[in-house]
């Protein structure tokens, strides 16, 4: 490999690096995501037991607020993978305009492939995760509301 198609390809390993310490960050955030939906989740199901030494009035409104903030947090979690998916885009982006000089250009090919059997984006798939909680927040405040 001559000297400026190393140092190509070292800039091209650095920059795959960041590409990666992001999808690290971007599985973290999810896995935490997940973690804090269900325990709003388990909060909601153990005040909603009347087995709690917690008075009437105090868990209505409790009962009404976990799944708010629930609601709130899905949203969150929408906005931080719409971020992620852009951010990953761009860098991929990066990357296959750098492979260009390279001998080979295996993001290239992959993109072309994913294309070619009309693959659902992993973004896409992720994101139902948190709509599914927003779904499940709204059904549980409609039916407090249409109960109370």
């Amino acid at each position: 490999m001559a000297d400026g198609e190393g140092a190509k390809f070292a800039m091209f390993e650095l920059y795959l690096a960041t590409a990666e310490k992001v999808s690290d960050r971007r599985s973290a955030a999810n896995a935490w995501m997940l973690s804090v939906n269900s325990a709003i989740v388990a909060l909601y199901g153990y005040l909603g037991a009347d087995k709690t030494p917690v008075h009437i009035l105090q868990s209505s409104i409790w009962l009404w607020a976990i799944p708010a903030a629930g609601a709130i947090v899905s949203v969150a979690w929408t906005a931080l993978l719409s971020s992620y998916r852009q951010l990953n885009k761009a860098k991929f982006e990066v990357l296959q305009e750098m492979e260009k000089d390279l001998a080979a250009q295996p993001f290239a090919l992959e993109r072309a492939i994913y294309k070619r059997e009309n693959r659902r984006s992993m973004s896409t798939v992720e994101v139902a995760i948190p709509l599914c909680f927003l779904g499940l927040y709204a059904v549980i405040l409609a039916s407090d509301l249409l109960r109370g």
